[in-house]
């Protein structure tokens, strides 16, 4: 019977968390962020629209990542997740720029608009963050047993 030692059990913990985050913040948020500018370019333009579908690319882009940190393929993912979390964050300053410039608020809160994308869209970095972590365990830890 094999022996399952501590690190395998923490790492299996982790990647229950990873998928959890990922479904939530790049999954989720960042690319249904992505479908509404797509979804409204009617009224947004083309230039909103070409950035809702790079949103959509970088949360798939860092979904795969998480995916594939949970198969072990451990270089691949961080490239993943690190490119689709660039793309995010390139996305987001243009966002947030063309937000601030028209003077987009919410309309109950008065906040300006560019605050709640960046609330949105930010915290994908904590996916990101642990999928590169736990690439990195994996990848020492399999050094480690051979």
């Amino acid at each position: 019977m094999k022996k399952i030692r501590k690190t395998d059990t923490i790492i299996f913990i982790f990647k229950i968390i990873l998928i959890l985050l990922t479904a939530v913040y790049p999954l989720t948020f960042v690319t249904l962020s992505g479908a509404g500018l797509v979804f409204n370019r009617e009224s947004y333009g083309e230039s909103l629209c070409i950035t809702g579908i790079l949103l959509i690319a970088s949360g798939g882009l860092m979904t795969a990542g998480a995916v594939l940190c949970c198969l072990r393929k451990n270089l691949v993912s961080a490239v993943c997740s690190f490119s689709g979390f660039g793309l995010c964050k390139a996305m987001l300053i243009r966002l947030a720029e063309h937000a601030d410039r028209c003077g987009w608020t919410v309309a109950r809160t008065l906040q300006p608009v560019s605050d709640m994308y960046r609330d949105r869209l930010l915290p994908a970095a904590v996916p990101v963050a642990l999928t590169v972590i736990i690439a990195a365990v994996q990848h020492f830890c399999s050094k480690e047993k051979q």
